[in-house]
């Protein structure tokens, strides 16, 4: 079988034992690509250390929940202390019309500029929590990415897992998901984007392993699959660390089992740009 591989990890810019873990697991391991924050006070200097990691693909982590918004004065988009909403709030707000969707699109428009300005060419677009493939985000997603010729998207199409399989909470994520990605391809592909054959990654937000990352790897169906990881480095003054998974993760993507286990199942590792 022919079978690519991108292993992007997610968050780059929210901290910097995640964003140091992220460019760990791209020097010692199998990280091809990765997804930073606009509006993350790291994005300057992640630019400089990214200029010497050329073998990396960047994309842009499209923001609507984390930290605040780089619209001057958004009417729907921030609280009253200027704040995004956060996640489960603006869910809501999305499924009932209150985010302005023209707020939406200027708000993604800077944030392209932004990352573009610090020096970094995006390989493609995704979006924390997903967001992206809410109704008329994705509209949104493909105006400013035609404004700034981006063609690749990701699109999480990921096969839902039998019931008790994982958390409950991740369950009903990938429930949520899927029933919202159907209506957003649809979006995609109109606009000529171009997006993975497959996807994975969510199921792992319920605790990563090595036998079952190992096992997602050695079951990929044949041609082009996105799989979404989140590794993190603990360091002094990681107040934003949360969670032994990413620090298990990144043990994962940096041992050399893993990289043995790629080769031996034939599988191509590549970035957003051989898409």
């Amino acid at each position: 079988m022919n079978r690519k591989v991108i292993i992007n990890a997610d968050e780059m810019g929210i901290d910097e034992p995640r964003s140091h873990g992220i460019l760990e697991a791209h020097e010692k391991g199998v990280v091809t690509s990765a997804s930073i924050m606009a509006n993350s006070p790291l994005l300057e200097s992640l630019a400089g250390l990214l200029r010497g990691h050329s073998g990396l693909g960047v994309g842009v982590h499209l923001n609507l929940t984390e930290g605040s918004p780089i619209l001057s004065h958004p009417h729907t988009l921030a609280d009253r202390q200027g704040h995004f909403f956060e996640k489960a709030e603006a869910r809501r707000r999305l499924m009932e019309g209150r985010l302005d969707l023209e707020e939406i699109r200027s708000e993604f428009d800077l944030q392209i500029r932004r990352v573009k300005d610090a020096g970094i060419e995006p390989t493609h677009l995704d979006s924390l929590h997903h967001i992206h493939v809410y109704p008329g985000v994705m509209t949104a997603l493909c105006w400013a990415a035609n404004r700034h010729g981006i063609e690749k998207v990701r699109l999480p199409r990921e096969p839902v897992p039998l019931p008790g399989s994982v958390p409950s909470q991740i369950y009903w994520e990938l429930v949520r998901y899927q029933g919202l990605v159907s209506k957003a391809s649809e979006v995609l592909f109109a606009e000529g984007m171009k997006t993975s054959d497959h996807f994975r990654g969510i199921a792992f937000s319920g605790g990563i392993h090595v036998d079952r990352f190992l096992d997602v790897l050695a079951r990929l169906p044949e041609g082009t699959t996105e799989v979404m990881v989140r590794p993190g480095k603990r360091e002094p003054g990681g107040k934003g660390f949360v969670s032994e998974d990413r620090e298990r993760e990144l043990r994962i993507l940096t041992d050399p089992e893993t990289r043995s286990a790629i080769a031996k199942y034939g599988i191509e590792l590549i970035s957003y740009r051989k898409l």
